[in-house]
């Protein structure tokens, strides 16, 4: 940090210390999934009556508990960011009355109607400006008044990962499988495409297994069944770590959704810079 801060360089602090831990799990994601032993293995069954081959998940390494003690302090530093940031921006300001201290929090809801109804309670004593800037963020997870899920549900995801953690360890999972080899057809009807894009009709593509399922996967899980004819010789499958919980976004890949969180949070502090609100 420079020797004299500002508060943009203030509020970043956490953030940024985040993003450390994010590369610190992503490291250890990577030694835990490419160092032998392996921490998974496929196993196949065929099927003479039909001509197909399933595969199926043998688990041999349990993921590390310490995962979650890394995402419990990637969501908690984030979270705190933006804590901090709507503390300064009530206690910065002439206006009263100001909500309690132990009551001012950036307001993150699950819906529209709540976050209207329960906002105030949280940063009474802000400007009108600041509190514009905050609505426009639309920090919940759906609006009230449209179908799906609102601008703000990757705030709500990292709220509620934060508060589960307050009270247990999180559980991450191999969630699904999301590509394996290419068919020897579909391979043959590509083959122009695979010399141009990788220099051979032989080179080791992995394609989209198809929609993938939030239940997490576990030993002896079904991952696909092929025609044996179809079965690439050299047959590798994509699996990916991602979050067993909260309900919100499980069977999302863990280090791509943090990475989205941080940048949102970073996005935010640098924009109340930006807008002069700081």
């Amino acid at each position: 940090m420079p020797s004299n801060p500002t508060k943009r360089d203030e509020l970043l602090v956490k953030v940024d210390r985040a993003y450390k831990h994010i590369l610190d799990l992503q490291d250890a994601m990577a030694r835990f999934r490419y160092k032998r032993p392996y921490p998974y293995e496929i196993f196949s069954e065929d099927n003479s009556q039909t001509a197909e081959r399933t595969f199926f998940l043998r688990v041999v390494r349990e993921i590390p508990i310490q995962y979650s003690a890394l995402i419990g302090d990637i969501c908690q530093n984030l979270c705190g960011a933006l804590d901090h940031l709507a503390w300064h921006l009530v206690q910065s300001s002439s206006i009263t009355p100001k909500s309690s201290e132990n009551q001012i929090y950036f307001p993150i809801f699950e819906s529209s109607r709540e976050y209207e109804a329960g906002k105030m309670r949280k940063i009474q004593g802000m400007t009108q400006a600041a509190i514009k800037a905050i609505d426009d963020i639309q920090p919940y997870y759906r609006p009230d008044v449209t179908p799906g899920i609102g601008n703000g549900a990757n705030l709500f995801w990292l709220h509620e990962i934060n508060r589960l953690d307050k009270h247990r360890l999180l559980i991450p999972a191999w969630v699904s499988m999301t590509g394996h080899s290419i068919p020897k057809t579909r391979r043959s009807d590509m083959s122009a495409v695979l010399v141009a894009a990788f220099g051979s009709a032989d080179a080791d593509v992995i394609v989209a297994a198809g929609p993938s399922s939030s239940e997490a996967l576990k030993d002896g899980s079904k991952l696909c069944t092929l025609p044996i004819s179809e079965v690439d010789d050299n047959m590798k499958f994509r699996l990916q770590i991602a979050f067993g919980e909260p309900k919100w976004i499980r069977g999302k890949e863990i280090s791509s959704t943090l990475i989205h969180m941080h940048r949102n949070v970073r996005e935010i502090i640098v924009g109340f810079d930006d807008k002069g609100l700081l």
